[in-house]
């Protein structure tokens, strides 16, 4: 028998196998994604003998932009925990037949079973890596390519300090992001509230840190914030000044990261996703010797559904996001629209 439960009282009642094992099905993580964008999500699952053998997390987005039931949203990827083939299947009529008029969307990386499953077809893919640091710090260093070690050396040469931020740097660090999502791509950043969540769901508990690389003088010119879940550290958002790219920022914070997760004992970086038409993103993740991956996008549409071209939220963003508009107002615009993004 499929139950289905709003993800809250799924959390307090139930044991979910592998919850914890990536950061993108972890509690902390999704509370991240309910305190932010207050979603409705729902825990789907098929329990034997009492014991949850198969689930899967997801939202169920119902806007002027469109209606999809998403697994999950505001993840790089989200696998779902289901054993088999069958499994999967009944947990995908299950979900057709409550929302017959909704497309499905699931973001896969390690879920070959969601893939062979017959239910979905392949809609895109974006790169993803992996870079394994169980070895020696020597011996990660040395797996580095010679032009990323050479960056990190002339940062340091520049002067170019790399340190764990504080709760107040990271207003700094949230208006750098701001300028650089805005300027260089005419996108919105995540609104303030999501950084000030995961601050208290990650950071604040040792589940994380926010790095700064700061030029002679003091200047912020770069940061990354990193996660941990499990084994593994996440390299969740970077930004830095695109007037002080001498410094090497993103090297040095990447390595610096690295260097700290090593420290903790863990044993895998995970460098998050870029997509296919990002060369240079993923030529500098392919530099620290990661695996390369992909996630792939997989799909379910009823026929005759209508995609949504998005017209109104296009024009949105090239008002709100346009170079000459105040940081401040931006926010505004970033604030009320990124609920309408799942």
């Amino acid at each position: 028998m499929i139950r289905t439960l709003p993800l809250k009282s799924a959390l307090q009642s139930l044991t979910l196998p592998g919850v914890d094992d990536n950061l993108f099905s972890s509690p902390a993580w999704l509370r991240v994604i309910d305190r932010a964008y207050d979603p409705k999500i729902f825990v789907k699952y098929i329990e034997r003998n009492g014991v949850i053998e198969s689930y899967v997390f997801y939202s169920v987005v119902k806007n002027f932009l469109e209606w999809k039931v998403c697994v999950l949203s505001y993840c790089d990827y989200c696998d779902a925990h289901i054993n088999n083939v069958a499994d999967w299947q009944a947990v995908f009529n299950d979900i057709k037949q409550e929302y017959p008029g909704f497309r499905i969307v699931v973001r896969s990386l390690r879920d070959e079973v969601g893939r062979a499953s017959g239910c979905f077809k392949e809609l895109s893919r974006e790169h993803f890596h992996i870079l394994d640091i169980k070895g020696g710090i020597d011996s990660v260093w040395m797996g580095l390519k010679d032009k990323f070690r050479n960056q990190v050396r002339q940062g340091g040469k520049r002067g170019l300090v790399v340190r764990p931020c504080t709760r107040v740097e990271l207003r700094d660090f949230f208006a750098l992001h701001v300028k650089l999502r805005k300027h260089k791509y005419g996108i919105f950043a995540q609104p303030w509230l999501f950084f000030t969540v995961i601050w208290d769901e990650f950071i604040a508990k040792g589940n994380g840190f926010l790095l700064g690389a700061f030029a002679p003088g003091g200047r912020m010119v770069g940061g990354t914030l990193f996660l941990v879940c499990g084994n593994t550290l996440y390299y969740k958002i970077n930004t830095s000044s695109q007037d002080a790219l001498e410094y090497r920022a993103n090297n040095c914070l990447l390595w610096e990261g690295i260097r700290l997760a090593k420290e903790r004992g863990l044993e895998f970086v995970d460098l998050g996703s870029s997509g296919l038409g990002q060369d240079g993103l993923a030529a500098f993740k392919d530099a620290t010797g990661a695996r390369r991956m992909e996630i792939v996008h997989i799909g379910y549409h009823p026929e005759g559904y209508v995609f949504s071209q998005k017209r109104i939220l296009k024009l949105y963003t090239k008002f709100f996001a346009a170079p000459w508009m105040p940081d401040w107002i931006t926010n505004l615009g970033s604030s009320s629209i990124y609920k309408f993004l799942a």
